[in-house]
C-alpha cells in the first residue's frame, strides 16, 4: 500500500497511527502540520497561509512567488485582505490587524478616550507612549495593532500609538512580540504569532509588486556610486554590485535581500547600511537611494 505524502510539509505516513487524514478538498494532512494550523487560529484546509505556517523559513518566499503564478494577485489581495473592523483615512489600506498589548507608565496614560476610528487619527491625537522596563507604577495596555502600507498603529481606548513601517524590527527570533525602534524610544507590542504578521505584510507586497507588474526594474543613476532603485527584482553582480550600501528611503514600502540559499532578510530604517553578497537577490517593492560605500564594512 503506497504512503500517503502530507500535502504541507511533504512528510510521509508511518506506522499504524501516524496515517494522514484526507481533507474535505482531497489534500492529505500529518497530525504535527493539523496542529501548528490549529495553533495559529487558522482553518485546516489547503491554503496559501496554512502552507506558509507549516513550512521552513527559507521557502516561503518560493511557496508565495509559486502561488502568484497560478493566482490572480487582485483576487487574493481581495481574499486575504478585507476591509479592516474599523475606518481607514482614504487610500491606506490593512495589511494585519491583531490584538496586542503594551507595558507603559501608568502616569503617561491618558484619562481622555482615543479616537475608535484610524480615518480620525491625525497628529494631534498620537500619544506614542513608550515602553517602560520599570515594574513600580507600570501598566499592561490592551489594544490592537492595525497594519497598512502608510504605517503601524497601535489603538487602545485611551491612547493611540503610530509608527513608520521602517522602524518595525524583522528577522527577529521572538515570535511573542512586535517591536519599534525609532531614534528616541522603543516600543514592544506582545502579540500572538509575529510570524504571521511579517508573512502577511511580505505576501501584500508581492501581490501589489505582481498587480502593477513591477517584475522589472529601474535604476536612476547618479553618479558611479549612488543611485536610486524603484519597485523591482535586482541580479547581483548582474545589476548591482556586491558590497556594503548607505540607504535613503523615498518610498519605505519594502526592501528585500534574498541571499543564495533563499533567506530573506529585510531592511528596515534603523539601519544606516545593507550588505548585498554575490548571487544574491535585492527585492524592491518601494524606492530607495542607494550610495555604495565600499566591499566590506
Amino acid at each position: 500500500m503506497a504512503k500517503k505524502i502530507c500535502d504541507f510539509c511533504l512528510s510521509e505516513s508511518k506506522g499504524l497511527f501516524g496515517g494522514h487524514e484526507k481533507l474535505a478538498d482531497g489534500h492529505h494532512i500529518c497530525k504535527n502540520c493539523k496542529s501548528i494550523i490549529r495553533n495559529y487560529g487558522l482553518e485546516v484546509k489547503y491554503d496559501l497561509f496554512q502552507k506558509l505556517v507549516t513550512a521552513q523559513p527559507n521557502l516561503t518566499d518560493m511557496i508565495m512567488d509559486a502561488w502568484l503564478e497560478d493566482h490572480s494577485p487582485e483576487e487574493e489581495l481581495a481574499r486575504f485582505y478585507p476591509e479592516p473592523s474599523i475606518l481607514l483615512h482614504d487610500g491606506e489600506h490593512c495589511m494585519n490587524e491583531l490584538k496586542a498589548s503594551i507595558t507603559v507608565k501608568k502616569d503617561s496614560i491618558p484619562e481622555t478616550v482615543a479616537p475608535a476610528h484610524i480615518a480620525e487619527v491625525s497628529k494631534k491625537t498620537i500619544n506614542d507612549i513608550p515602553d517602560t522596563l520599570e515594574r513600580k507604577d507600570a501598566q499592561k495596555v490592551e489594544g490592537k495593532l492595525y497594519e497598512t502600507e502608510v504605517a503601524l498603529y497601535f489603538m487602545s481606548d485611551h491612547f493611540i500609538n503610530c509608527h513608520r513601517l521602517g522602524y518595525i524590527k524583522r528577522n527577529m527570533d521572538n515570535n511573542d512580540r512586535i517591536s519599534v525602534v525609532t531614534p528616541k524610544y522603543a516600543y514592544t507590542y506582545r502579540v500572538s504569532h509575529a510570524d504571521l504578521f511579517f508573512l502577511r505584510e511580505r505576501f501584500y507586497q508581492k501581490c501589489n509588486a505582481a498587480k502593477n507588474n513591477k517584475q522589472q526594474h529601474l535604476i536612476y543613476i547618479s553618479n558611479d556610486n549612488e543611485f536610486t532603485i524603484t519597485p523591482g527584482v535586482y541580479d547581483i553582480p548582474k545589476l548591482l554590485r556586491p558590497g556594503r550600501y548607505r540607504v535613503k528611503a523615498i518610498n519605505d514600502a519594502g526592501l528585500h535581500v534574498r541571499d543564495s540559499l533563499g533567506r530573506v532578510r529585510d531592511y528596515y530604517e534603523s539601519e544606516e547600511a545593507i550588505d548585498i553578497s554575490e548571487g544574491s537577490i535585492l527585492e524592491c517593492t518601494g524606492e530607495y537611494r542607494l550610495e555604495w560605500i565600499g566591499e566590506k564594512e
